[in-house]
């Protein structure tokens, strides 16, 4: 089984390609390796684009559809090509709900507060004392969730929790990388 942090694994693993490519001295070497890559994406994007078309179209596609959009690995392929069928909001605000429950049961409580430019601000607290989970802990439960359902997200804030620095790599980054240079080897000199 996949999680979120394979797909966040194999973004890396392409950015430091495309870093690489980039970074080639061969003017043609450069330019044939980005128009490779960017090729095989605009592929794998239509592609993926038109099966969410086709699942779109029946009602047992719309299930088997919602269910991919679920998947951590799934789930950041569609962002990555922007054809998720759920919207940003609409998915972190049903990764909140169901981290509610394990939060509750851990002696805590969340909620959404804000979510705007690549942020999301929640609100956690401990509802008792005694032995159960930290507010840092329960933290990582609902950004562990909200990473899931939204790979495109930059930062989780929680009120109340101190911050730490994430080593996330959003997978946006890949693409404008690639379009840049591309313009870029294609502008007039």
């Amino acid at each position: 089984m996949t999680n979120n942090n394979d797909f966040q694994a194999h973004t890396q693993q392409v950015e430091r390609l495309v870093e690489q490519a980039t970074a080639l001295q061969d003017d043609d070497a450069r330019a044939t390796a980005l128009d490779l890559l960017q090729a095989t994406m605009d592929l794998h994007g239509a592609g993926l684009a038109r099966i969410v078309e086709l699942l779109g179209e029946s009602e047992a596609g719309r299930k088997t559809l919602a269910r991919l959009g679920e998947d951590p690995m799934v789930c950041g392929l569609m962002v990555l090509y922007g054809i998720h069928p759920v919207c940003l909001e609409d998915r972190i605000k049903n990764a909140v709900e169901k981290a509610r429950l394990q939060v509750q049961k851990q002696g805590g409580k969340v909620e959404l507060l804000e979510v705007s430019d690549g942020l999301v601000r929640v609100s956690i607290s401990s509802t008792s004392n005694g032995c159960h989970s930290s507010p840092d802990a329960l933290k990582q439960l609902v950004e562990q969730a909200i990473r899931e359902a939204a790979p495109e997200i930059i930062e989780v804030v929680a009120d109340g929790v101190a911050s730490s620095n994430s080593a996330f790599l959003p997978i946006n980054m890949i693409q404008p990388a690639m379009k840049e240079e591309k313009n870029y080897e294609e502008s007039p000199a």
